[in-house]
């Protein structure tokens, strides 16, 4: 065989077995990344999602937030997430921003302590109209 030939079955051969274990790796590394949602709160189309897990040794959780508006009625949304103590807002907080309609907003995040007191208040909102109210940590899934 000639060089050129050789080297080309080389590369052909090397393509073969790698390009299946890279095809598996391809398929399971965004289910791997990406979190089980749910939806707290639907304005105008647009969902509000968060999800949690446990931090600080199990005794805070770790909120994460974002907002969906690809299917979003208006032109554009925003949302935002504070955790509350004892019914008072603190600066454990998120906000979207705006989102304009067909996107999803970047992931936030913020941990706040285990227990009674705390408790988390939600906002959803375009230019026109709004909601929001005040939610348990229980009522979000963890990720």
């Amino acid at each position: 065989m000639k060089l050129l030939t050789r080297m080309a079955v080389g590369a052909f051969v090397a393509a073969a077995l790698v390009a299946p274990a890279s095809a598996v790796s391809a398929t399971a590394a965004p289910r791997a990344a990406g979190k089980d949602w749910t939806k707290i709160e639907a304005v105008l189309n647009a969902k509000q999602q968060a999800c949690k897990v446990p931090a600080n040794d199990g005794t805070a959780w770790k909120i994460y937030n974002r907002l969906d508006a690809r299917q979003a009625d208006a032109r554009r949304v925003r949302a935002t997430l504070t955790a509350t103590r004892n019914g008072e807002p603190t600066t454990r907080d998120w906000d979207s921003g705006w989102v304009h309609k067909g996107d999803v907003s970047g992931v936030g995040s913020f941990t706040m302590p285990r227990g009674a007191t705390w408790a988390l208040m939600m906002t959803e909102y375009g230019d026109q109209a709004g909601g929001g109210g005040e939610l348990a940590v229980d009522d979000i899934g963890r990720c």
